[in-house]
């Protein structure tokens, strides 16, 4: 058995987030991450979409840990729900497990884990696999990859990175440990792809803190600048700007709250920064040039502070001419145009807008295709598997590893649910396998936490799109004579105006349509009526709307 390593992925290849992963070395098993998506419109009423657990509680007994790359959502949102099924160490940086130790407190009904510290070149023991985490730069503090022995060879893991070469509060990101590990040889890198498709290098932090300096000098009114809550770097650069521009700072939106406070309790920002602050109901005291507002939503969330700003909804924030807004993020896939609606209605309130596309206020977390490369240069590695990325990144990350001297038939391109089978033939030598799990995502709803099936969600598409009408009919029991209907109610099909015209219409149809069931039994009859009254709106409207009948059999 110590000759056979397997792979798999339950999130985070073939879309952006749920990054999960699975690795088992004879009776010996790691996971890796294990974050939640955030859903876009196709996923109505969900508020996160988590990983299958299905396969990791079938292999409980053989995990030996859970290895946290870094604090974003994508990569530690699901391990609440993980831990409802499952007992588990988990080792992640400190900033990691800071942030997972408050999410924690928002669970009742969880197994409290053991959360393990860790620094960078720190190495552990788990039966066959060895581990050591490796220090790499990222839009949030603390990030790690990973070199993971196995009896097989050696598996880097980058987690998400950059390349950052300059100097950024105190760190930056060396490819030393991996140049090292490049020398001895790696069995197999698996590389994050979110930046794939964008050539040349990311941005380093410094340029975009000279720009914001920049930006924030030149404003009159109060700045409202929005971030990840997990961005302490970039929350650190504006907390310094509004200490040299003689601004304080508010805070607002639950996460940016909690995780500053956070960040602060933890040492990760500097005690002399708090002499910014000033709480949100004592905004009124100090006038516009003299206040800097850091809040959440740069994804336009439904609610959170910015939104409400936007909508002159917030309780304490006002928008007027000579403020500005920065948006300090990129526009994640399938939010544009929320952001676009958002940017506008700040713009109707006067307020001028900065964000990526009109300023380098901005940089992406995740390695442009020429630090990608470097990467794949520095690590060397015999087989090569990109992760972290919809299908599309993945492809090109593929072609781009083809152009470094990694044959194709060494490069894999695997979705959710792919596992890959590596068994040792000889000291050269491995026998490939590629198995296909079925997975089926978990859809929870947080306000009353629940899974939910995805026969449910094709249900509430279909209602969404088609609408409903409820008809009701009461007939006799005994001679099984008409009483009473059909009585109709619509939701979602026509406009309440038409009701009427229609209502009659529908009538007359369906009584004609049930002439020859009324005597048939309670089922054939409701079945007649529920046909019947698609059968008049499809004729009507062109669709096949969904029906609910109900005959009721009166004892009189």
């Amino acid at each position: 058995m110590n000759s056979e390593l397997k792979i798999l992925p339950l999130g985070g290849l073939g879309q952006i987030g749920m990054n999960m992963m699975v690795l088992e070395c004879g009776e010996d098993a790691l996971l890796i991450d294990c974050g939640v998506m955030f859903p876009d419109n196709r996923f109505l009423g969900v508020d996160l979409v988590l990983p299958d657990f299905k396969y990791v509680l079938d292999i409980q007994d053989k995990i030996k840990a859970l290895l946290l790359t870094h604090a974003h959502e994508d990569h530690i949102g699901a391990v609440p729900y993980l831990l409802k099924h499952l007992e588990v160490p988990i080792y992640g940086s400190a900033f990691t497990l800071a942030l997972l130790r408050h999410k924690l407190t928002e669970f009742q009904d969880i197994r409290r884990p053991r959360l393990s510290v860790v620094v960078p070149n720190q190495h552990f023991s788990f039966g066959k696999f060895s581990v050591e985490f490796l220090e790499v730069n990222h839009s949030t503090l603390d990030a790690m990859g990973l070199a993971i022995r196995t009896p097989l060879g050696t598996i880097i893991h980058t987690g998400d990175f950059k390349i950052d070469e300059t100097i950024f509060h105190g760190k930056k990101m060396t490819l030393e440990k991996f140049k090292d590990y490049g020398k001895k040889g790696v069995f197999l890198l698996m590389s994050d792809s979110t930046n794939v498709e964008r050539e040349g290098k990311a941005l380093q932090e410094t340029q975009i803190a000279e720009t914001l300096q920049k930006i924030c000098k030149s404003i009159k009114g109060k700045i409202v600048f929005s971030v990840f809550a997990t961005n302490i770097h970039r929350i650190q650069t504006m907390f310094e700007i509004a200490l040299q521009l003689k601004r304080k700072i508010v805070l607002t939106g639950r996460t940016m709250e909690t995780n500053v406070g956070i960040a602060f309790q933890e040492g990760f920002l500097p005690r002399k920064l708090r002499k910014c602050f000033v709480e949100i109901q004592h905004l009124d005291h100090y006038r516009d040039p003299e206040i800097m507002i850091l809040c959440t939503g740069s994804q336009a969330e439904e609610f959170s502070a910015l939104s409400r700003i936007a909508m002159d909804e917030h309780r304490f924030v006002r928008l007027q001419k000579g403020d500005a807004v920065i948006l300090s993020s990129r526009f994640i896939p399938g939010n544009e145009k929320a952001i676009s609606d958002l940017l506008n209605q700040c713009c109707r309130l006067g307020a001028e807008v900065y964000y990526d596309a009109v300023a380098p206020v901005h940089v992406s977390g995740h390695a442009h295709a020429s630090e990608l490369r470097k990467m794949i240069q520095t690590v060397k590695p015999h087989y090569f598997l990109p992760i972290h990325g919809e299908y599309r990144h993945l492809v090109h990350h593929a072609k781009l590893a083809a152009t470094q001297e990694i044959p194709k038939k060494n490069i894999f391109i695997c979705e959710n649910g792919d596992q890959i089978i590596f068994k040792k033939k000889n000291k050269t030598a491995w026998d490939i396998q590629l198995n296909a799990i079925d997975l089926e995502a978990i859809y929870v709803e947080n306000e009353n936490p629940q899974t939910l099936s995805s026969d449910v969600l094709r249900q509430r598409k279909k209602l969404s799109e088609l609408g409903v009408v409820m008809v009701t009919l009461v007939r006799h029991a005994k001679d099984r004579t008409i009483l009473e209907g059909p009585l109709f109610q619509t939701a979602g099909l026509i406009p309440e105006r038409f009701h009427q015209r229609y209502f009659e219409e529908l009538e007359h149809f369906v009584s004609k349509h049930l002439k020859p069931f009324e005597k048939s039994s309670r089922e054939t009859l409701q079945e007649e009526l529920r046909l019947g009254v698609r059968r008049f709106f499809k004729q009507k409207l062109g669709k096949k709307t969904i029906v609910f009948s109900t005959v009721i059999d009166a004892q009189l």
